[in-house]
């Protein structure tokens, strides 16, 4: 249960800390964060495949990242904050949206380098 609260609380700082970030392009980070709530299970490596709700969620944000160059760096730049503030699995991060057969070209990343996208 610990295991599950902790991530919970962390994201939801992170979230109200987010909430108000806009990014170039007028991307909200805290909705970029929410769009992967259903990934949460997946992102911290307690499943070992995003499910069905998650690869959806993910799908939703691909089609507004890839709206426009501007808005894809925006939604790199939130996703970025995020993993370096939470505790996510950087491998299955990684591998979202590959699992989930999506085209982004975002990696979900602490070091990507979001202006070069």
């Amino acid at each position: 249960m610990v295991r599950i609260i902790l991530p919970m609380c962390l994201i939801s700082i992170i979230m109200v800390s987010l909430a108000n970030q806009h990014v170039k392009a007028q991307v909200n980070c805290g909705e970029v964060i929410f769009k992967l709530l259903s990934c949460e299970s997946f992102l911290f490596g307690y499943s070992s495949h995003p499910s069905a709700e998650c690869c959806a969620s993910a799908r939703d944000l691909v089609q507004a990242a890839n709206a426009s160059r501007d808005v894809r760096r925006a939604t790199c730049h939130c996703l970025k904050n995020a993993v370096q503030s939470i505790p996510v699995n950087l491998t299955n991060a990684a591998n979202l949206t590959s699992l989930c057969h999506l085209s982004l070209d975002i990696p979900i990343s602490p070091s990507v380098d979001c202006d070069s996208l």
